[in-house]
């Protein structure tokens, strides 16, 4: 794989998670509470890619070392699930326009933590990105110049930093899975080990769940099949090629898309910092691309330079 195909499956990844708004509106109309959704994902995605796997390739469902599966309760039970509750209560304490900021340090933490421990250079260029991103980000939320209705605490500010430093483990963790494993055995043991971290927090939840409702099964099966195994699965194989920092720097399209479909679908406004922040995003995006050393990728996956 090219390192410029790498970057597409990246950022179709972060575009694809982008759409999630899409889905959680849909049932949270019908009645299906956020830990509920977030756990539907989760065991949805479980699954698919397992009856996927046993009928296409079960082999690929095989740990070379039982060790191994300490990979995945970082990437699933630590990361995305510690995310998932986090990024939640972020939401409800400070509002979505901080909680989004705070939740997008995470590239920042996903550039020191592969610089300990993969070696990944900090350059000027990748800095320069990082700052770009960032301010674009802020700038989308609403958090300057838009009426975001922002109220931070320091509750509110510890929660939306958590829920930063557990995304950024899946990009990290995950890079080093990647390694061993191919992405649909990182993304199903992820998955699994995710629901089972989410399980009690959904058991005490008192939501009734719509059982008898046909509409919550279609947006159930859209949100497990777009947002979550689709993106998942393509961000993995675009990951196991890229480094981790540029990666996490490519997501954040991911607030580009959500955005576009807010306005698109939602009829939300999208004003002068919204549109700034956007160019921002893109300008980082490609910046990242363009400055990334020019290298050609083995079907070992080594990279030659």
């Amino acid at each position: 794989m090219t390192q410029s195909r790498a970057y597409l499956f990246v950022t179709l990844g972060a575009a694809l998670w982008g759409c999630v708004g899409i889905f959680v509106n849909g049932l949270s109309a019908r009645g299906v509470s956020a830990i509920q959704i977030a756990s539907l994902r989760m065991v949805g995605g479980t699954a698919v890619l397992l009856v996927w796997m046993i009928r296409s390739a079960p082999h690929r469902l095989r740990l070379r070392r039982p060790a191994d599966v300490r990979l995945f309760i970082l990437t699933g039970a630590v990361s995305i699930a510690v995310f998932q509750w986090s990024y939640l209560s972020a939401i409800r304490s400070v509002g979505m326009s901080a909680a989004v900021v705070l939740l997008y340090t995470s590239p920042g933490f996903v550039v020191i933590f592969a610089r300990l421990l993969f070696g990944e250079r900090i350059t000027g260029p990748k800095i320069l990105c990082l700052l770009a991103m960032f301010v674009g980000v802020v700038a989308v939320s609403g958090v300057i110049g838009g009426d975001s209705g922002v109220r931070l605490s320091v509750q509110g500010t510890i929660l939306g930093l958590l829920a930063g430093l557990s995304f950024s483990l899946y990009t990290v963790v995950g890079k080093f899975a990647l390694q061993r494993y191919g992405a649909q055995t990182v993304t199903v043991y992820t998955f699994a080990a995710a629901a089972i971290a989410l399980t009690p927090a959904v058991l005490i939840d008192p939501t009734p769940f719509p059982w008898s409702s046909l509409p919550v099964y279609l947006w159930a099966a859209g949100i497990i099949a777009v947002p979550t195994v689709g993106a998942y699965m393509v961000y993995a194989m675009g990951l196991s090629q890229v480094e981790s920092g540029r990666a996490a720097i490519v997501g954040t399209v991911e607030v580009l898309v959500a955005v576009v479909i807010g306005v698109i679908f939602f009829g939300d406004h999208a004003g002068a910092s919204q549109l700034a922040g956007t160019a921002l995003i893109i300008a980082a995006a490609l910046g990242v691309r363009a400055s990334a050393p020019i290298s050609r990728v083995s079907p070992t996956g080594l990279r030659r330079r």
